[in-house]
């Protein structure tokens, strides 16, 4: 078959003879019609083919064009693309008096109203029946009995504002257990924020001397020695170190130099104690620890501040700053960017091994996006009408990643949009202080919500429970991971089922966890008391409840620690 190439050729050679012919006039009549009727013929088989191949050539883009468009609107359900959002796909249609938000991406179509549940969101109906009890037996030796002379503790707390109260905590108690006098504590002024606050001016000092004058004596500095300052001997003491840890290994050098300072010390004391000790705990964090007179006052502005906007509101901790997701070896679908800026980041810490982003989410260890909370919380019955208090650092991916949430929640607030700079200006330059302000903010709030398991999360967790049962809601990650993975492939109806079913166990209700079972900051466990004859819970919610918690903790990792400081992870795990 004669190509189009050819054609063409023997086309162009016609033309040439063609007008050769004509300039020489050498050819007869008949054989230039001759000619001519051939090039006639030659240009419709030229215009035949061409036809041919446009047609060919257009077949060809229509399909790639169907693709592309397939593309972009039914990704594959596998893709792990969970980070970036998807604002630009959802449109709002108004039909009447409802409004839906529509995902076009397969069936997944998010409701702008909560609906229905059938109960209460903002409190618990047993919550009543559950107080926090922590009061010392009479066999609980006091300070004036216990304490002895010359035998002086000091404690270099380390982190964050949380991570240093977990510190402060277990001061006391170690104090108690060496029969020392305690020191208060230095606050980390090294860490990544570099807040030069001491104690007194976050923590209400005279209160918390005079609130523990009881159980341990506690001073504000070192007196001299011989008229002179003298320099304590400093230990580290090892992760989770129990009572006979604390009498074997500090004890000695204490009795030697009468003064010792441990540094570095958070979490340096076992979390399972006997039930005095932990009740001790309980009176040092739920009672003893008062913020100052100017956090308390600014914190409570703050909280009639949302009060005046809504009957109640959410309290999202929302922990999505590069720090911590560099830390946490997440990958949120940011691309080659997301890479090589997190893993700058990472760099930091020398001792972390390399990431594997998929088996991290997969075992529950990444904070959700703040996309992933906004589906949670529709999912569990908060409409679009509800009022979020923000507690957050800076977001990573700023607007852009926080667009998605403030499109489920327009009534998006934060401490720097209900307050103003000069209200703020004597808290801003300290992180420690901002951080108090949130704190506060969080535990007067109806629910309170994390997008992790860090430090404040476990705290507020716990001080909710001693403190009534407000509701706390965790995330289960690990059973959430997949559902979001997964969600284009269901209906709305379908996702938000299974998310009500899998947080079965992470809502903040009484008895959903077992005692003793992860930080005891968390589940104080020792310090809740229940009314006699009460029945609390039907038993099948309670087992799925404790089977649920189980799942939880077997996933979590118990020395999680706030990424704020986590420079100085390397001293951590060489312990």
């Amino acid at each position: 078959m004669t190509t189009l190439k050819e054609l063409k050729k023997l086309f162009f050679s016609l033309k040439i003879r063609r007008k050769k012919s004509e300039r020489n006039n050498n050819t007869t009549t008949i054989h230039l019609h001759g000619s001519n009727g051939f090039y006639i013929g030659l240009k419709l088989i030229l215009w035949r083919k061409r036809r041919r191949v446009f047609s060919f050539i257009s077949a060809i883009s229509g399909c790639l064009l169907l693709l592309l468009l397939s593309s972009v609107y039914f990704p594959p359900p596998t893709a792990n693309n969970l980070f970036l959002p998807r604002h630009s796909s959802v449109r709002h249609v108004v039909k009447g008096r409802e409004a839906l938000e529509y995902n076009f991406e397969a069936m997944f179509q998010v409701p702008a109203s909560g609906g229905n549940l059938g109960r209460d969101l903002w409190s618990w109906s047993q919550s009543t029946f559950y107080y926090g009890c922590s009061n010392a037996s009479k066999t609980f030796q006091t300070a004036d009995i216990k304490t002895l002379p010359d035998r002086y503790l000091l404690i270099a707390t380390s982190g964050g504002l949380n991570q240093q109260r977990t510190g402060i905590i277990d001061a006391v108690v170690a104090a108690y257990i060496l029969n020392a006098t305690l020191v208060i504590p230095r606050l980390d002024q090294q860490s990544y924020w570099k807040d030069t606050s001491c104690f007194a001016e976050i923590f209400d000092v005279n209160w918390f001397i005079s609130y523990l004058s009881r159980d341990v004596e506690i001073i504000k500095e070192l007196p001299p020695k011989g008229g002179k300052a003298w320099i304590p001997r400093t230990i580290r003491v090892p992760r989770k170190c129990d009572p006979t840890c604390y009498e074997t290994g500090v004890l000695p050098v204490l009795n030697r130099t009468q003064a010792v300072e441990l540094t570095k010390f958070d979490y340096r004391l076992s979390n399972r104690l006997d039930t005095e000790l932990q009740k001790l705990r309980c009176r040092v964090n739920y009672h003893a620890l008062r913020f100052t007179d100017p956090i308390l006052k600014m914190g409570k502005l703050l909280v009639e501040r949302m009060k005046m906007k809504a009957k109640h509101f959410i309290a999202l901790h929302l922990r999505f700053e590069p720090d911590m997701l560099a830390f946490s070896g997440c990958y949120y679908g940011g691309g080659d960017k997301e890479r090589a800026e997190l893993g700058a980041i990472r760099k930091r810490w020398k001792t972390l091994h390399a990431s594997n982003p998929e088996k991290v989410r997969r075992n529950g260890k990444c904070p959700l996006t703040p996309e992933e909370v906004g589906l949670m919380l529709r999912a569990l019955g908060f409409g679009s009408d509800v009022h979020v208090y923000v507690a957050s650092g800076d977001v990573y991916g700023g607007e852009e990643s926080l667009a998605p949430l403030k499109g489920l929640f327009p009534n998006f607030h934060s401490k720097q949009t209900i307050a103003t700079k000069e209200e703020l200006a004597q808290f801003s330059s300290f992180s420690g202080r901002m951080a108090a302000l949130d704190y506060i903010v969080c535990d007067e709030t109806d629910v309170f919500v994390a997008n992790n398991n860090g430090n404040m999360a476990r705290m507020l967790a716990g001080r909710r429970r001693y403190f009534g049962h407000k509701p706390a809601i965790r995330r289960n990650a690990k059973k959430l991971y997949k559902l979001f993975l997964g969600r284009n492939n269901m209906t709305w109806e379908e996702f938000s089922s299974r998310v009500r079913t899998y947080q079965i166990g992470f809502m903040g209700e009484p008895n959903e966890m077992k005692p003793g079972k992860g930080e005891f900051h968390e589940n104080p466990d020792s310090c809740l008391c229940q009314a006699k004859g009460i029945e609390t819970f039907e038993e099948k919610n309670r087992k799925d409840a404790v089977k649920m918690s189980d799942e939880y903790q077997s996933i979590e990792d118990p020395d999680w620690i706030d990424v704020d400081y986590l420079y100085k992870i390397e001293e951590f795990m060489s312990d």
